[in-house]
């Protein structure tokens, strides 16, 4: 099992999405606990940001995974338009 940290300006990113996604949102990343056995998952190529994203709907969040610590750092919440 994965440890959820997240990045302090995603409390600014979250404040943006309204109430139901948010909970849709709040739903896939407790799910990330179980990486990398979830869908909507795929691999940035070239991103500067992150390595990975999470497809909620509309929405993207991109984060990183440190492999030998079991950690997932949330980097950036955000409608896909915005995040990329």
């Amino acid at each position: 099992m994965f440890e959820i940290f997240y990045a302090k300006s995603v409390a600014k990113d979250i404040k943006r999405v309204d109430g139901n996604t948010l909970h849709k949102i709040k739903k896939n990343i407790e799910g990330l606990k179980n990486f990398p056995d979830i869908s909507n998952i795929k691999k940035l190529s070239a991103h500067p940001l992150a390595d990975f994203r999470l497809r909620v709907g509309e929405y993207r969040i991109l984060f990183d995974v440190d492999w030998n610590e079991k950690i997932i750092f949330i980097l950036k919440i955000g409608h896909r338009k915005d995040v990329y």
